[in-house]
């Protein structure tokens, strides 16, 4: 799920046709994770890159199983990672 933040102004549409643009790709802020107990969730910040090259900042709110499940699916893409540099290096 993503959520916009404050820092990003709304745009208002008085009239015209509503362009949707697609999403390039999703990149992580290097900045800490916010884990919020009461709330019990995560917030990660991203950047989201549109086609068209222009970009949105907004968070990544996870709840507790969706951390668990994006660790474990990180942790094995890094495993991987190492199991195939190693290969390479034979």
């Amino acid at each position: 799920m993503i959520e916009s933040t404050a820092a990003c102004p709304a745009v208002q549409v008085t009239s015209g046709r509503v362009m949707r643009v697609p999403v390039a790709m999703v990149v992580l802020l290097e900045r800490d994770i916010a884990y919020d107990h009461g709330a019990g969730q995560a917030r990660i910040g991203v950047d989201i890159v549109l086609a068209d090259g222009d970009s949105q900042r907004a968070e990544l709110v996870l709840n507790p199983p969706q951390m668990y499940a994006a660790s474990a699916r990180l942790d094995r893409a890094v495993r991987a990672r190492e199991a195939a540099r190693s290969v390479g290096s034979r």
